[in-house]
């Protein structure tokens, strides 16, 4: 509940603060300081499912069962020979007419004070954050649940071309109510404590884009749990981490792997992740590439593509165990755009077209391939 209400107020006070100040600068040509300056600095993959604007998309899956979500992942204490595994339970009938999808997300990325020196530097402090949401549009308009994101930290340009970002984000998954419900109905309600939700809070970000000429961009984001943090599933944890301080238990500096384990499965469980390599950090990494090309009295097109690695894909959920020659989880997406020429100071508006190949994008959902096309408005600010 803390991070919720940070996310609110994160949201208050940057409704409150951008018209007021709108993005006013002082001290001259050289030297400047611009307080809430609208255009962020660093500018996030426009293909990431999880990047921090307002969207709202119609997405249709193939009708495949294998590409729909309709499992939830779920604890099993009996399952890997009496030491507990992680398993799916069915909330909803497979269906595959039940492929198309609404997805709503809100989210902001400003800059909240930059200061700039002509254009050989520019050093800027940020905040980003929002919740995204994936609901049904086959008849049945079930929320399959949402995320919520944010994250605060520093960005610094060089020559307007290279620029770095290095903050924290936090980030976790939760369940749709219909989608407990629908759960519960199906399985005994004891089940309904074995549900397992994504989980990375909270976790270094650190990000590098260049782009050598106006219309082509190139982008590198590395994502890395803290070692004092909070992850789930248990079988996720890198062995080195220990739990934070938190209103679930107060207490300090136990194995992370061991508490989350005792939660999921129950106290009388016991585990530790000390067969994991020292290399074994659940990282994330993303990788992006952007063209853009202006159209006159229009605005301009591009085509951007991201590319994302997790390295918790070499964790085998079946036998909670590292295995070395299992490949990071892969995701890539590719996703056509229309940008409505620019009015100063507002954001910009976008008609895009993207394929999605990789999880289904709701965090929970982690372990759900899924496949899309999908159409969509978006927003950036």
């Amino acid at each position: 509940m803390k991070g919720h209400r940070f996310l609110v107020s994160l949201f208050v006070v940057c409704c409150v603060l951008a018209p007021v100040f709108g993005a006013y600068t002082f001290f001259g040509d050289d030297f400047s300081i611009t307080l809430a300056p609208m255009d962020p600095l660093y500018k996030e993959s426009r293909a990431y499912p999880f990047t921090n604007n307002v969207a709202f998309r119609y997405f249709v899956s193939p009708k495949d069962i294998q590409y729909l979500p309709t499992d939830i992942l779920a604890t099993d204490a009996s399952a890997n020979e009496g030491n507990g595994a992680y398993v799916r339970r069915s909330f909803k009938d497979p269906n595959e007419n039940n492929n198309k999808y609404w997805n709503l997300k809100s989210a902001i990325n400003i800059g909240l004070l930059r200061f700039e020196y002509k254009d050989i530097m520019a050093l800027e402090g940020y905040i980003h954050g929002g919740l995204n949401t994936v609901f049904g549009a086959y008849g049945g308009v079930d929320v399959l649940g949402f995320d919520g994101q944010y994250g605060a930290g520093v960005t610094m340009q060089l020559f307007r071309q290279l620029t770095f970002r290095f903050g924290f984000h936090h980030f976790s998954g939760h369940w749709g109510d219909e989608i407990l419900k629908d759960f519960m109905e199906r399985n005994d309600e004891d089940s309904y404590d074995g549900i397992t939700e994504y989980t990375r809070n909270n976790s270094y970000l650190f990000d590098v884009s260049y782009q050598p000429v106006r219309y082509v961009k190139f982008l590198v984001e590395a994502e890395l749990p803290m070692h004092v943090g909070w992850i789930r599933p248990a079988a996720h944890v890198p062995a080195d981490a220990i739990k934070n301080t938190s209103e679930e238990s107060p207490d300090y500096g136990k194995p992370l792997s061991g508490y989350i384990y005792g939660q999921e499965f129950g106290s009388e469980f016991e585990r530790n992740n000390d067969s994991y390599p020292s290399s074994y950090k659940a990282w994330r990494i993303g990788l992006g590439v952007e063209f853009e090309v202006p159209i006159p009295t229009v605005g301009l097109s591009y085509l951007a593509t991201d590319l994302q690695l997790h390295q918790d894909g070499k964790i085998n959920l079946d036998t909670l165990e590292y295995e070395s020659d299992r490949p990071w989880d892969m995701e890539f997406t590719v996703a056509l755009g229309l940008s409505l020429e620019e009015v100063a100071n507002l954001p910009d508006f976008t008609i895009e077209l993207a394929y999605h190949d990789g999880r289904f994008p709701l965090l929970n959902f982690f372990f759900q391939r899924s496949r899309y096309l999908s159409l969509g408005l978006v927003v950036t600010i």
